[in-house]
């Protein structure tokens, strides 16, 4: 019996402290290099897919869970990589240091050349180029030149020129015109507003909803919909999940209260 007791006692231990490896945990950093803090790198969990990026002071804030890889990305520096550790978990926090980017250039081999100038100078060929049978002098700043078509009009809308949609309406068609690229920006808005609940509910799973906020299955839209007055659509397309997460967690509350 003793060793029975002793046996469960273990296995709950081993449980649990696999349960609390897998527990997400916002993990806080800062990302230098030459000693100075940097901003505007990508930070990407490859293994859930979060991303975020360091501000101005280099620091930044990610979801992730022990054996998570972290990616560290920029055009200006090194990409790096780092595995999150238990030590990590425990510090809840992390300091990362990035290289610059070194291009380093093909060597150019010149043939033929002597290294003197007055001597490569005078092999030089000769340039076979036709010449134009015209030339500038600077008097010819100060000509006027005729009037054209538009000479008419003192400022010319250069928008008519280049807009697909003036060019399409011609000049007295401008107003519709631009009521018709209001209407497409509008149904642009429009489709992506549509789309935010499915896209937020495939990036942070169904199991964040159901086991963390306690959202049944068939409630997760209607509470994405009860949220939506917090500004969390905006928030999204400005790639700040980690503040739409925490407020989907205080909304839970008041959203579970509501329905029970």
């Amino acid at each position: 019996m003793k060793l029975t007791l002793t046996n469960l006692t273990f296995f709950i231990f081993i449980t649990t402290n696999s349960f609390s490896q897998e527990k997400l945990v916002t993990i806080t950093g800062t990302i230098y290099s030459n000693n100075k803090a940097i901003s505007d790198i990508h930070i990407v969990n490859l293994n859930n897919g979060f991303g975020t990026i360091s501000n101005n002071n280099g620091a930044f804030k990610i979801l992730a869970k022990q054996g998570d890889i972290l990616l560290f990305s920029s055009i200006e520096y090194e990409n790096k990589k780092i595995t999150i550790s238990k030590f990590h978990i425990q510090s809840n926090s992390l300091i990362i240091k990035l290289v610059p980017t070194v291009t380093i250039l093909n060597e150019v081999f010149l043939h033929g050349l002597t290294g003197s100038l007055d001597i490569d100078f005078k092999k030089t060929p000769k340039d076979t180029t036709v010449k134009p049978n015209f030339v500038y002098k600077l008097s010819d700043l100060d000509k006027k030149l005729p009037g054209d078509e538009l000479g008419y009009k003192k400022n010319v809308n250069a928008e008519s020129f280049t807009n697909p949609l003036y060019i399409a309406g011609g000049a007295q068609g401008s107003k519709y015109n631009r009521q018709l690229e209001n209407e497409r920006a509008l149904k642009r808005k429009l489709k992506k507003k549509k789309d935010f609940p499915f896209q937020l509910r495939k990036q942070l799973g169904d199991d964040f909803f159901i086991e963390t906020l306690k959202i049944p299955e068939d409630k997760i839209y209607l509470f994405i919909d009860y949220c939506e007055s917090k500004n969390i659509f905006t928030k999204y397309y400005n790639n700040k999940v980690l503040e739409i997460i925490e407020i989907l967690k205080v909304e839970s509350i008041n959203y579970n209260e509501i329905k029970n």
